[in-house]
């Protein structure tokens, strides 16, 4: 909606600002809050996933909502919205079960099967929500809008949280391994990591070690303000909290760039880095949504033919 430019524009400040901080001072902080068994950091490293990805699993309720409708949408049209609800669940369970107990959470604290356990449970709370939100949304255009949201998270996690993304370029040491192995140096974010795969070697540790930036934790956090900006949009009685909802959120993804850093699995700009992109993609998605809310489709419903 046009009132959330302000905001997300705000928070797309914010992070710029932490990754220009951070490239002065990443190190001097992660040296004076961060250590790699922090209790509170890496408990809320595996929580925060769950939280993010189930923001994403409201979606797929809402997709089932729509497959559900015979009288408004053709067959094909309704098979891709299964569709849709099945793989979203299916992206969040399987990029959230290996938090809880792999290489970011508590290892080997519990089978690495029982996160997955946890993820898939708490995935089908989120969509069951999903459901109930969106079950009398009447816009013609609603899956449209599930689309610009769904095409908004799937951008902004490539490019920040993404093996195959920045992540993959860059090859930025961790705080945790530059404080445990001598050879292993500080880089800022901007420095690739050349002979990362040498180090992984020396060391015999993995390539989760140099993946620091940008952060996926915290851009997997960050969308949780993408039911405050999308569900307005198509339930007009969320207009009331949107905004308060959007700082909620906002002030949770912060919440968990910095225990990321307590947990010294991130710099001050990876975790900002990552907020940045996410919120320059929620502002495109934004002002597409806001465009196409008012546009009918003429292939969309069977009887606008």
């Amino acid at each position: 909606m046009k009132n959330m430019r302000i905001p997300i524009l705000i928070s797309l400040g914010l992070a710029i600002v932490g990754v220009i901080l951070g490239s002065f001072f990443d190190l001097q902080l992660s040296q004076a809050v961060a250590s790699r068994t922090n209790t509170f950091g890496l408990a809320v490293s595996v929580v925060a996933p769950l939280i993010g990805f189930g923001s994403l699993a409201i979606l797929s309720g809402g997709f089932f909502v729509l497959f559900r409708r015979k009288e408004q949408y053709r067959k094909g049209l309704r098979v891709f919205f299964l569709i849709m609800a099945i793989a979203i669940y299916g992206i969040g369970v399987y990029f959230t079960g290996d938090e809880f107990f792999g290489p970011n959470g508590f290892v080997g604290a519990a089978p690495r099967f029982v996160g997955f356990i946890i993820a898939a449970v708490g995935a089908a709370a989120f969509a069951v929500l999903g459901y109930f939100l969106f079950r009398n949304v009447t816009h013609p255009n609603a899956w449209v809008i599930f689309l610009i949201w769904t095409a908004v998270v799937a951008l902004g996690l490539l490019i920040a949280a993404s093996p195959i993304g920045l992540k993959i370029i860059f090859h930025r040491p961790r705080y945790r391994a530059v404080a445990d192995y001598p050879d292993i140096v500080f880089h800022q974010w901007w420095q690739p990591c050349k002979n990362y795969k040498d180090l992984m070697a020396q060391y015999s540790i993995t390539s989760e070690e140099f993946k620091s930036f940008p952060s996926g934790h915290t851009t997997e956090a960050y969308m949780c303000v993408l039911p405050a900006v999308f569900l307005p949009l198509l339930k007009p009685e969320f207009r009331k909290v949107q905004i308060w909802s959007f700082v909620l959120a906002v002030a949770f993804a912060w919440f968990v760039a910095f225990a990321r850093i307590l947990a010294a699995a991130h710099y001050l700009s990876d975790v900002s880095f990552g907020m940045s992109v996410i919120a320059l993609v929620t502002f495109i998605g934004n002002e597409v949504a806001i465009r196409m809310k008012s546009v009918q489709l003429p292939l969309e419903p069977k009887g606008a033919e």
